[in-house]
């Protein structure tokens, strides 16, 4: 796990997804860091965590409520959604 991950603050977990090299698209062959964070809005803390992995990892972050994904510019989306 990256050393940035530790700066995080109330993370549940975290592990490496490796990414896959057949994609087309770069930031989809690049390995991601999934985070589950124990409370907040997924988005902003997708784009905290953002700030800090860079280039070379993509994030997935997820809290009790929300999900959000870095590629999709970390919006938000809301888990207990009917």
């Amino acid at each position: 796990m990256p050393a940035w991950v530790k700066r995080l603050q109330e993370v549940k977990w975290a592990y490496i997804q490796p990414g896959n090299p057949e994609e087309e698209n770069p930031a989809d062959r690049r390995d991601s860091i999934l985070i589950e964070f124990t409370s907040g809005d997924a988005g902003v803390r997708c784009t905290a965590a953002r700030a800090l992995a860079g280039p070379e990892h993509g994030v997935i972050a997820t809290t009790p409520t929300g999900m959000a994904v870095d590629s999709n510019d970390c919006l938000s989306v809301k888990l207990d959604a009917p």
